[in-house]
């Protein structure tokens, strides 16, 4: 797809390469940057209205996460859509939501539960608008919150590391969470995180994820032959 020749809201000036990266950020996730599509500082600049030095680092930090692919003097790019990786995301990340509940759950505090409560009428207006990018990033805060929660630094950053693959995911298919419910689903687990009820929560987040996990199997996942093949998308 090609890039906007401007964007209408020039970036700001504070924390620039922060700004750069989220702005890349979206649009990998959004689709507007398009999987395998070569990213060209000139046009990058164009389109940021910003300078070479915050777009460069903000490229290689998209590197460091999964999302850009960089080889010197060869090219940069947006990373294909690897189905393997996606897979393996939503299987650990839900482990690892799975676990951050049950641990956390039975001591959040009113101000987690809070946050909670505006990720979950942010799901709802995603869903009922059928926008999967919104969808993805209100579940993304929603669960979060949980490793937050947690005391627990290393199983926060191995989620948060693991979130572009799963964004990616529920950005692309158009029912990435196996129920009709999505909503109704992720306000059950709340209730039970109201009640600090850490197992029901558990056991809800882990229903959630393992049905999800089985629809991209059974549905979209091609054979481990055929992924060794042509592994990405």
């Amino acid at each position: 797809m090609p890039l906007p020749v401007k964007d209408s809201a020039p970036v700001e000036r504070q924390l620039l390469r922060d700004v750069v990266y989220n702005r890349l950020y979206e649009g990998i996730l959004d689709g507007t940057l398009e999987p395998g599509e070569t990213l060209l500082d000139e046009k990058l600049t164009a389109w940021l209205g910003v300078s070479r030095t915050p777009i460069r680092e903000a490229l290689m930090k998209l590197a460091d996460i999964g999302l850009v692919e960089m080889a010197p003097n060869r090219y940069t790019r947006v990373a294909p859509i690897d189905l393997r990786a996606i897979d393996e995301a939503i299987y650990t990340t839900g482990l690892l939501h799975e676990y951050a509940a049950r641990t956390s759950v039975p001591t959040l505090d009113s101000a987690t539960l809070g946050r909670q409560d505006k990720a979950l009428k942010e799901i709802r207006k995603a869903a009922k608008a059928n926008s999967l990018p919104a969808l993805g990033r209100a579940l993304n805060d929603f669960f979060l919150e949980f490793e937050r929660s947690s005391d627990n630094a290393v199983l926060l950053s191995i989620s948060e590391g693991l979130s572009p693959q799963v964004l990616r995911y529920i950005a692309v298919w158009k029912q990435p969470f196996d129920t009709d419910d999505l909503p109704g689903r992720v306000a059950e687990i709340l209730e039970a995180a109201k009640a600090h009820d850490g197992a029901k929560a558990g056991d809800l987040v882990r229903d959630l994820y393992a049905s999800s996990l089985t629809q991209f199997l059974s549905d979209y996942r091609r054979s481990d032959a055929e992924i060794d093949e042509s592994p990405v998308v």
